[in-house]
């Protein structure tokens, strides 16, 4: 009778640790597919808290083919499919910017770079170093939240 609760006892950590393996193997897969181009976009960028002067951690959310409907950008054909990831900058984990990487465009030569913030404390985003936007501090509801920046592409 005790060899009963034994075998689902041992079914369900087995079934766990399949769920945890699968997790750690979807993950590694889903960074092979971003393409090398956001890969380097995303490691010349630093995103600053400039209160707390604390550099923000990227991570990925996730890496896909999507078509490309309305946007501010010129150089992206509304209705193609264009590679895009997105990511997340935390702290300690708590999401303050979210990022969204498109393209590059048909040229080759420019992503299209979109950014939301989800925090009140003001931002710097650079570049290799140059700084390309300067969020202020959220004063008031509503307030500014959506940024977009075109970036070469090496």
């Amino acid at each position: 009778m005790a060899q009963k609760p034994m075998i689902y006892l041992v079914l369900v950590l087995l079934l766990g640790f399949g769920f945890l393996a699968g997790s750690f193997v979807g993950g590694f897969f889903e960074q092979l597919t971003v393409p090398a181009s956001h890969k380097s976009i995303v490691d010349s960028i630093t995103i600053t808290d400039t209160v707390a002067n604390f550099k923000l951690t990227p991570k990925l959310v996730t890496s896909s083919n999507v078509e490309w409907a309305k946007g501010l950008s010129v150089t992206f054909i509304k209705g193609k499919v264009y590679p895009q990831t997105v990511w997340v900058w935390q702290r300690y984990g708590d999401t303050e910017i979210v990022m969204s990487i498109w393209g590059p465009d048909e040229s080759g030569k420019t992503c299209s770079i979109e950014i939301s913030r989800l925090a009140w404390n003001p931002f710097v985003v650079k570049i290799n170093g140059v700084t390309k936007l300067t969020m202020d501090a959220v004063a008031s509801v509503p307030a500014i939240g959506y940024y977009c920046l075109e970036v070469a592409v090496d």
